[in-house]
């Protein structure tokens, strides 16, 4: 598997939420992910600046991000996990509403070849 860069647990939440709202190439305002994620928009300022140095998004000259090809990928990679480990998870703690949040823990834990085969087994 090729060499990819590791996310923490609050960088994939950003991150997920952002492929949701940027539909068909679509720019999304940090106001807009603000609110989505029920964070402040600093918080997010900061964070289109980290996933910028990443490599992640572009911005406009209106302050839109756009997910680059990278970080598409990445994103519908980190998707395809985060469903996998949900499910998993979903079926031993029906009831548990912190499990969003440990599913992007545990994606940002868990190494990346594990997190592939559980997706694996999962889509049989």
């Amino acid at each position: 598997m090729t060499n990819h860069k590791t996310l923490t647990n609050v960088q994939i939440r950003y991150l997920l939420q952002l492929k949701e709202l940027a539909k068909e190439g679509e720019g999304v305002r940090s106001v807009q992910l603000a609110k989505a994620l029920t964070v402040s928009k600093p918080s997010v300022h900061t964070m289109f600046n980290t996933f910028r140095d990443m490599g992640l998004i572009t911005k406009d000259a209106y302050g839109s991000a756009f997910l680059s090809a990278e970080g598409a990928a990445m994103a519908a990679r980190y998707e395809r996990y985060y469903t996998a480990v949900y499910q998993v998870l979903l079926e031993h703690f029906p009831a548990c509403d912190a499990l969003p949040e440990a599913v992007c823990l545990l994606l940002a834990k868990i190494p990346q070849q594990d997190l592939e085969q559980v997706w694996q087994e999962r889509r049989k």
